[in-house]
């Protein structure tokens, strides 16, 4: 049963009740299952899900300013900003679809991640369903 797999591959990460967003998704990807699942299942045991790739939380305390790594700095061409503002529907726009403009622009998924929050744009769903 999936779940119990993914309830193993959780319990051997070293930081009992967390587990960074890249793990999940390994794990999602080493089990050939959607990363939802993963992340259902780490809110079922109550794993936090940590470190985004998009930089958008789990870097600290929340509530405190190191908690996002987005706000930060980044220069991305005009092309990148204008090909995440195509893909926005009502303000919004998917981490997934976030992942493959950075992957194929060849920029990091945190610069992508910044350049969304800079226009404002508000992420969401989560791949792993933590927003």
């Amino acid at each position: 049963m999936p779940s119990e797999k993914i309830r193993e591959m959780i319990a051997v990460y070293p930081e009992k009740g967390k587990l960074p967003c890249a793990v999940a998704h390994y794990i999602a990807a080493s089990l050939n299952l959607d990363p939802i699942e993963v992340g259902r299942v780490a809110t079922k045991t109550g794993t936090k899900i940590y470190q985004c790739q998009l930089g958008l939380f789990g870097y600290g305390r929340k509530g405190k300013s190191e908690y996002k790594i987005t706000s930060r700095k980044v220069n991305v061409d005009q092309e990148v900003l204008d090909l995440i503002k195509a893909q926005v529907t009502d303000g919004r726009i998917s981490c997934a679809r976030l992942w493959e403009i950075a992957d194929s622009q060849g920029i990091m998924r945190n610069e992508a991640g910044n350049a969304a929050d800079s226009l404002g744009i508000k992420v969401t769903p989560c791949q792993l369903g933590a927003f």
